[in-house]
């Protein structure tokens, strides 16, 4: 069995948003919605991360906020929100079912780690790839992609560098070599 995990595809961190990726320049959330609706047909299971932050508590209580100030995907707002198309497609049709989008107040998260371990239970197989896409590749998509290397140390993980964005050319590639370093596939379409 497969899964997908698109890491905060939210409108805050795509073109026009507050924290837009600046990585790679021409805008690949269109890809990454076709990547899911592909997967989808495949059979995978589809997970999404939602980085989600308090308006009141943001800025003044969590070290995120104080390190980067800038409001971004404030609960309630559209900025918070996953892009249009990758949870439900044109028709309605369920891509992410809810019960696997995981609220995120940091870069990692727990919860998607214990989500991917019930799939065996759930789906009646073997997981044996987790695929890895999203914003911002040196920093959410990697803190999710090092806690699942250690979460399931003999599965394969493979992150798409191409269905991925980051606040710079450089962060991104870092963020590549990092990956290798912790045995985790690279892959491009």
């Amino acid at each position: 069995m497969k899964a997908v995990v698109f890491v905060d595809v939210q409108n805050d961190f795509v073109k026009g948003g507050a924290l837009p990726y600046a990585y790679p320049v021409e805008e690949n959330t269109s890809k990454i919605i076709q990547f899911a609706k592909e997967c989808r047909s495949k059979g995978y299971a589809l997970f999404a991360t939602a980085d989600t932050h308090c308006r009141e508590t943001y800025l003044t209580k969590t070290l995120e906020g104080k390190k980067l100030p800038v409001e971004h995907c404030l609960e309630g707002t559209e900025g918070h929100k996953i892009v249009n198309g990758l949870v439900k497609d044109e028709d309605g049709n369920v891509i992410i079912p809810q019960g696997h989008i995981v609220d995120k107040q940091t870069f990692g998260s727990f919860d998607l780690s214990y989500k991917l371990e019930e799939i065996e239970s759930i789906y009646c197989e073997k997981l044996d790839e987790i695929i890895i896409c999203g914003y911002c590749t040196s920093i959410c998509v990697a803190a999710n992609a090092v806690l699942l290397r250690a979460k399931f140390p003999d599965v394969k993980i493979t992150v798409r560098a191409d269905l991925c964005g980051d606040v710079s050319e450089e962060a991104h590639k870092a963020a590549l070599a990092v990956f290798t370093m912790q045995q985790i596939d690279i892959a491009e379409s």
